[in-house]
């Protein structure tokens, strides 16, 4: 659980083997935006950086069945009205933050408004960010499992991030392919904040207020004193403390190497509260009825009782898709007995 793997925490509906290729698909995003910044090519690292983990995760939710399991109406809706906010909150708060510091490739970040402004723009921005999440939950949006509320929230949140980051970098493909006046580490720094550290915490912020607001709390004959973890006021506090501390930091003098390490470390701290956020959901909600018939294990393989969790590899059954436990239950493992071998008569 307290394993810091990204495409484990991101992609949770797939097993083990099929993350592979996700995984090289977000190494290959990060070796484009550091070549991007290398070459000072600021028009497609701005791209890369707004809309890079977005089109991956789409492709995610293709290959996890999620256009299957849920509504692709709904889904659609979402991402539009999350995008549509995150386009007016930009708009909004852009005087503001371009007073305040540089929001380009091409200048570093230099404060210079008061400190209570660098922390109420991004907390009202994760605020306005998880509006959505509230209405689909409201709307009743999937069933009640938890992984759907992940899809849902991981959604709205990329949607509105990356909206906000392409209307306040917008101005800047007037200006030019190439970045010529800004140091190298600099735009590498700016890359990884933009397009590693701010993209991944939105998703698993988004993912994580979702997990809680879709969880089915057990019957009280089955409560745990670790399921407050996965209700959704903590969930909303850590993203709300998360993004203040992104706050004092942007608002703060300290050079773009420390911005980008106190990014990444909140990175893995949000991306480590959805984990823990999810193992407690998908242990504690309300499983698929137990029929102990055998079922092939979408994880290990392994041909086992159907159970909330696989007997030989541990994983929840409800971490794989709806459309995939349907199918596999629709086709059960039918034992074969061994051809029974007549007597030798010599």
């Amino acid at each position: 659980m307290l394993r810091p793997s990204v495409a484990s925490t991101l992609f949770p509906h797939l097993h083990r083997r099929a993350r592979g290729p996700f995984r090289l698909g977000l190494i290959i995003l990060l070796i484009a935006l550091v070549a991007f910044a290398v070459l000072r090519w600021q028009a497609p690292l701005v791209a890369v950086s707004a809309l890079g983990l977005p089109v991956l995760f789409s492709l995610y939710l293709y290959d996890s069945d999620a256009y299957a399991d849920l509504p692709r109406r709904a889904l659609l809706i979402i991402a539009v009205v999350s995008a549509g906010l995150g386009v007016g909150w930009a708009w909004l708060t852009g005087a503001i933050i371009a007073q305040s510091y540089a929001v380009t490739f091409q200048a570093g970040m230099e404060f210079k408004q008061p400190l209570a402004a660098g922390v109420a723009i991004p907390v009202s921005g994760a605020i306005v960010m998880l509006v959505p999440i509230v209405l689909a939950r409201a709307s009743h949006v999937g069933t009640r499992e938890s992984l759907d509320g992940f899809v849902i929230g991981a959604i709205a949140a990329m949607s509105f991030t990356a909206a906000a980051t392409l209307t306040r970098l917008a101005p800047q493909f007037s200006t030019g392919l190439m970045a010529r006046d800004r140091p190298i580490f600099g735009l590498i720094a700016e890359a990884g904040i933009r397009g590693v550290a701010m993209s991944l915490t939105a998703a698993a912020a988004g993912a994580m207020v979702g997990v809680a607001l879709w969880f089915t709390r057990p019957d009280r004959a089955t409560q745990h004193q670790g399921q407050w973890l996965a209700s959704p006021v903590p969930a909303i506090t850590v993203v709300v403390i998360a993004y203040a501390v992104l706050g004092v930091t942007d608002a703060s003098p300290v050079p773009e190497t420390w911005q980008l390490v106190i990014h990444l470390a909140v990175t893995l701290l949000v991306l480590l509260a959805s984990r823990v956020v999810v193992h407690m959901a998908l242990l504690r909600e309300q499983p698929d009825p137990i029929t102990q018939e055998p079922l092939l294990c979408e994880d290990c393989g392994h041909v086992v009782p159907d159970m909330a969790f696989c007997p030989a590899c541990g994983v929840a059954t409800r971490a794989a898709s709806r459309t995939s436990r349907a199918a596999r239950r629709h086709a059960r493992p039918v034992r074969i007995e061994p051809p029974i071998e007549p007597p030798d008569d010599s």
